[in-house]
């Protein structure tokens, strides 16, 4: 007996959600799938036994994209997106690229991203004045308003709306909060159509674990499932995944194929100095933030393939001791800005094996043949990838 479809989420307010880096590719367009990137996304520590199954299939699958779903996990409010993959081969031609579900219904939406202090989730939320002047009603000083938001679930909320020397919602927040189990870090998105409707959808800080996962059968579930997927994309069989987004915007493991043959094109080696642009968004109306790291690469895996690997440039980024910037990134997530920068490591090998490095912020990282540990990067930052990543779990079961 299959289970019940999760409940479908509208294409704007989706993206909204997500984030406008995170982008879904269009129906028959064409992707590499990362095999290892999903066991990563899908898994914070997966086991040796599966690690040297995925060792033995290919590194990517080039595939099309045959089929596009948006939902909301029932169990965690989260958005993500099931994806219908096929695989195919350089004599197939590839089908038209079907335009992509944004179509323009005249409905125009505003946003705004608040994340969540220990006070909001314990207290009162505190609305910022933009959050206030985008989202809610206007307020005489010192007056109340009962209003009614809804969640991506089609459930409706009632707070007191209230501003004295701030806005702020009051009554009925607190249950939210619970029911949602929000913690500090964590982010809600407000979303108001040109009807006047308010919808809210909840972006996670962390993955949302459940007590099946904390038991560990949840983990080993997605890894059954992820095995299943790589399977059937070896042997060129039509295969399912599913991609929380705000999972970890670093386990990009569904690919936009041309962005990925550009940048395996490049003659990456030692020595070269990359840039990662990170971007901060705060709400439909507000200014983009970007900030870009440097670094040097110091060790490059197995490049003289013509077949997209996983992870296979090892970077030193200058300055930097933040856990969550992985030292191993995917070509495609970061630009060359100095290519004549010299030599200061060993230069590229064949060999995929983890070359030793003195570097604190090293990540432990399963190559081919290897056994190492999976690297495990929690994020709050959005790669310069096109990130179009989709995958998590081979099949619709949400957590």
């Amino acid at each position: 007996m299959s289970l019940p479809l999760p409940p479908r989420v509208d294409p704007k307010i989706w993206q909204i959600c997500v984030g406008p880096d995170v982008k879904i590719p269009k129906i028959h367009s064409k992707v590499y799938y990362f095999p290892r990137g999903h066991l990563e996304h899908a898994c914070s520590s997966p086991t040796a036994a599966t690690r040297t199954i995925l060792d033995r299939y290919r590194s990517s699958i080039p595939c099309i994209v045959s089929s596009v779903d948006l939902f909301v996990d029932p169990h965690t409010d989260e958005v993500f997106a099931k994806l219908l993959l096929t695989p195919v081969t350089d004599q197939e031609p590839p089908p038209p690229v079907v335009p992509g579900q944004e179509d323009d219904d005249g409905d125009n939406l505003v946003s705004y991203v608040k994340t969540l202090t220990q006070s909001d989730c314990t207290r009162v939320l505190c609305v910022p004045i933009e959050c206030s002047n985008l989202i809610f009603p206007k307020l005489d000083l010192d007056k109340s308003q009962s209003i009614t938001v809804t969640d991506l679930k089609n459930q409706e909320w009632r707070y007191t709306y209230t501003y004295s020397n701030s806005s702020r919602l009051h009554t009925g927040w607190l249950n939210f909060v619970r029911e949602k189990k929000l913690v500090a870090n964590d982010s809600v998105v407000f979303i108001k159509n040109s009807a006047g409707k308010i919808s809210v959808g909840i972006r996670r800080n962390t993955k949302f674990t459940t007590d099946e996962a904390a038991e560990g059968s949840e983990n080993l579930t997605d890894e059954i499932k992820v095995l299943d997927a790589a399977e059937l994309a070896e042997k060129n069989t039509a295969f399912d995944v599913v991609y929380y987004p705000t999972a970890s915007g670093w386990r990009d493991f569904v690919v936009d194929a041309k962005t990925v043959d550009d940048a395996m094109k490049i003659g990456w080696k030692s020595g070269m100095r990359v840039k990662l642009p990170l971007k901060k968004y705060e709400s439909s109306n507000s200014k983009m933030t970007i900030s870009q790291l440097k670094g040097t690469i110091s060790f490059v895996f197995n490049h003289s393939s013509n077949v997209p690997n996983w992870r296979i440039l090892e970077v030193n980024w200058d300055g930097l001791d933040i856990p969550q910037i992985p030292n191993l990134v995917n070509p495609w997530q970061v630009e060359v800005y100095n290519i004549h920068a010299p030599s200061t490591s060993s230069s590229t090998v064949n060999n995929p094996r983890l070359a030793e490095s003195s570097s604190p912020q090293q990540i432990p990282y399963s190559m081919p043949g290897t056994s190492g540990p999976m690297s495990q990067a929690p994020s709050e930052v959005s790669s310069l990838a096109y990130l179009c990543n989709i995958g998590l779990q081979s099949q619709l079961g949400t957590r």
